[in-house]
């Protein structure tokens, strides 16, 4: 249950701080034209959340 709850929580701080972070980085670099990045700041902070609601969801599947 723990580490479903940490996983959540990553996820909740993801959107509420880290995206728009990435958002204003995304818009200072021009969508990453400025940088070496394959991806945009937002698509990188967004797959993140994902990735921690996708681990919180296996976590409460397992008995």
């Amino acid at each position: 249950m723990f580490g479903m709850l940490g996983s959540l929580t990553k996820a909740v701080v993801g959107v509420v701080v880290e995206t728009p972070l990435a958002i204003a980085a995304d818009v200072i670099t021009m969508g990453g034209a400025c940088t070496d990045k394959a991806e945009p700041y937002t698509a990188t902070a967004l797959k993140r959340v994902a990735e921690n609601v996708q681990q919180a969801v296996e976590r409460e599947k397992k008995p």
